[in-house]
C-alpha cells in the first residue's frame, strides 16, 4: 500500500510538472481530429462509395471470424506491432535522437487525423449506424490507445528537451534520470497499447455483434 501511494504521488508530481506539455499534446491531437473530420467532406462520391463498401466488409467480418482463433491471433499481433513497435518504439527512438522530436508532434497529429477521419466518415455517411459502428468498433480500444500515445509522446519530448538544454549548457539537470523516467513512460505506454490490442481482438467482435443487431 505504501509503495502504491508513493508511486501515485510521484506520478502526480511528474504530470503536474509537465502539465503544459501534455496540454499542448492534447490540443495537437484534438486539432488532428478536427482536420480529419473536415477532410471527409473533400472526398469524391466514388471514394466515399469505395470506403463505405470496405468498412461494411470489415464490420461484417467481425461476426464471421469471431469463432476462429487464428484470425484473432493475427489481429492481436498486428495491433501490437503497429502500436507497440511502430508507435511507442518509434516515439522513444525519436526522443533519443533529439533532432527527431518534431516528428513526435507529427505522429500525434497524424494519429488524431486518422481517428477523426474514420469517425467523421462513418457518422457523415451512415448517421445513426455510423455512431453505432464508432461506439462498438472504434471507441473501446481507443480509450486506451489515445492515453498511451500521449504518455509516450510526452515522455519522449521531455527527454529531447532536457537533452537539448543540457547539450547547450542551459541546464544542469541529470539526463540519466530523465532517460529513466522516459523509459518507464514508454513501458507504461506499451502496456496500455497491449491492453488496447486485447480489447480490439477479443472485446470488439462481441460489441460488433451486439451493435449489428441495431443495424438490421
Amino acid at each position: 500500500m505504501f509503495a502504491a501511494g508513493a508511486f501515485t504521488e510521484l506520478a502526480a508530481k511528474y504530470f503536474l510538472r509537465h502539465l503544459p506539455l501534455y496540454l499542448a499534446l492534447i490540443l495537437l491531437f484534438v486539432t488532428g481530429l478536427g482536420f480529419g473530420a473536415v477532410a471527409t467532406h473533400k472526398l469524391s462520391p466514388v471514394q466515399k462509395d469505395d470506403l463505405a463498401s470496405y468498412i461494411a466488409g470489415v464490420y461484417n467480418s467481425f461476426g464471421d471470424n469471431y469463432g476462429q482463433a487464428a484470425p484473432r491471433g493475427e489481429v492481436f499481433l498486428q495491433s501490437v506491432t503497429e502500436n507497440v513497435v511502430k508507435t511507442a518504439g518509434l516515439l522513444f527512438l525519436l526522443g533519443l535522437t533529439v533532432i527527431g522530436a518534431p516528428l513526435i508532434l507529427a505522429v500525434v497529429f497524424v494519429r488524431g487525423f486518422v481517428l477523426g477521419f474514420t469517425v467523421g466518415f462513418l457518422v457523415q455517411e451512415t448517421m445513426v449506424q455510423g455512431l453505432i459502428l464508432s461506439t462498438t468498433c472504434i471507441l473501446p480500444h481507443n480509450l486506451l490507445v489515445v492515453p498511451a500515445l500521449l504518455i509516450g509522446a510526452g515522455g519522449a519530448l521531455s527527454f529531447a528537451a532536457t537533452a537539448l538544454r543540457t547539450m547547450l549548457g542551459l541546464s544542469k539537470d541529470g539526463i540519466y534520470a530523465q532517460f529513466a523516467s522516459t523509459t518507464f513512460l514508454t513501458f507504461c505506454s506499451a502496456c496500455l497499447f497491449v491492453l488496447a490490442a486485447l480489447i480490439e481482438t477479443y472485446l470488439t467482435p462481441l460489441l460488433a455483434q451486439f451493435g449489428s443487431g441495431f443495424l438490421i
